[in-house]
């Protein structure tokens, strides 16, 4: 399962990092089937489900805090600030963690409207026990 990682570069700048779920085989609503995996868990703060009317461009702009996203309609293209980009798709995750520096940017491709699923999470998932 992946997840994309918007993060800060040393010149204060932004970039992505592209890793995978760690999954572990587990329990979360017992009984579980053979094959359920799980991840490990993540304090969150609050949830908000985001609107973005059709058209609509963000301005450069950091994370106000760790944010995990799932888009739930469109097709979003985010804009690290080294131009590199992802086209994320519905259901595709990003972990926005880019607090400082100039940040990063996201639209629809074809213009439309699209939502997204915010998490804002108490701290950032440490890398080695989150993600491969």
């Amino acid at each position: 399962m992946k997840i994309i990682c918007i993060d800060q570069d040393e010149t204060g700048g932004s970039r992505f990092l592209d890793h995978a779920w760690v999954l572990e085989e587990g329990s979360f609503t017992p009984p579980s089937p053979s094959g359920y995996r799980i991840s490990p868990p993540l304090d969150a703060e609050r949830i908000l489900m985001m609107h973005h009317p059709a058209g609509y461009v963000d301005a450069w702009h950091t994370a106000p805090a760790v944010v995990l996203g799932t888009v739930l309609r469109g097709t979003v293209r985010i804009e690290t600030s080294n131009l590199d980009t992802r086209i994320l798709q519905v259901g595709d995750q990003f972990l926005a963690r880019d607090l400082q520096g100039k940040g990063h940017r996201m639209f629809e491709v074809n213009e439309g409207p699209y939502d997204l699923a915010l998490v804002v999470l108490s701290q950032a998932p440490a890398a080695d026990v989150c993600f491969q």
